[in-house]
């Protein structure tokens, strides 16, 4: 099997939202976002109550991987043909004699050995969440403007708090792989198989987190906007506190032959990985 791997790569996501935008939207809505439906129900805080305690601009990483597979094969089998009636005793087809057969309901029918010549092809999109690595619905930034980093162990854009990567491409990658890898029913030659891992990009999607204070009922919450769908929730954290620095390329990018050959169906299956070259040195 021979699996191909496109040039694995980092993005940060230019925000279509700046904070002066988000922080007008998301205060139209602090009394209830902060407050709560049944808080601003029975206790009704002023809006000049609930006040931005502090503001985090950060950049959020996951993983985007775009893989697809394609198996050649051939399978035996045989064609049972309904003849013209039951009169019909048997059929010459392509110069070969063939006794026709009676079934238990129609016509009588003959029995046709063939070969299906088959191509398997499958595949798959998925975004990962590069902190936890839980599947995330983040596919929908893929088609935001981007900027391509060079080199991530200096990735630091002044003013900006970036969450260092957790999970490393191996692990999202023998998800989705896992997805395309499919067995094929009754092979009796198999030809070609090709998996193509066509997206291994690592992305970094701007978030403002807000957090506001409710002092009256020492209460704080902290709403995320989201700066590229202009979405935004309650329940958040703020990271400032728990970073303590970033991973670099060659850590995260670590998929291997061995590794991939791990999550392939059938032991002895030999697996071929063929890189794209990628500068490590920019």
């Amino acid at each position: 099997m021979d699996i191909y791997l496109a040039a694995e790569r980092a993005f940060q996501l230019t925000p279509q939202y700046s904070p002066e935008v988000a922080r007008d939207r998301v205060e139209q809505h602090k009394t209830r976002l902060v407050a709560g439906t049944v808080g601003a129900l029975f206790s009704q805080p002023k809006p000049d109550e609930i006040r931005v305690a502090a503001l985090e601009n950060r950049l959020e990483p996951f993983w985007l991987v775009v893989a697809s597979s394609r198996t050649v094969y051939d399978r035996t089998c045989t064609y049972l043909v309904p003849v013209g009636g039951p009169e019909v005793r048997g059929v010459t087809v392509l110069g070969q004699e063939l006794a026709a057969t009676a079934q238990q309901r129609g016509a009588p029918a003959f029995s046709l050995p063939a070969v299906e010549h088959c191509v398997q092809e499958l595949r798959t999109q998925q975004a990962f969440d590069a902190v936890t690595g839980a599947r995330a619905e983040l596919a929908k930034h893929a088609g935001a403007a981007r900027a391509e980093i060079g080199d991530l162990s200096t990735f630091a854009p002044e003013g900006v708090l970036v969450i260092p990567p957790q999970v490393r491409a191996t692990a999202v990658a023998r998800q989705v792989i896992a997805e395309v890898v499919r067995p094929v029913q009754g092979a009796q030659a198999i030809h070609e198989e090709r998996v193509d891992i066509e997206t291994v990009d690592l992305i970094f999607r701007p978030v403002y987190a807000f957090e506001y204070e409710w002092a009256a009922k020492n209460k704080r919450a902290v709403v995320e906007f989201d700066a590229i769908t202009g979405e935004f929730r309650t329940g958040g954290r703020r990271w400032s506190d728990q970073i303590k620095g970033i991973i670099t390329g060659d850590v995260l990018f670590d998929i291997t032959a061995d590794a991939v050959g791990m999550i392939v169906p059938g032991g002895n299956i030999a697996v071929k990985l063929v890189k794209a070259v990628v500068d490590r040195g920019r």
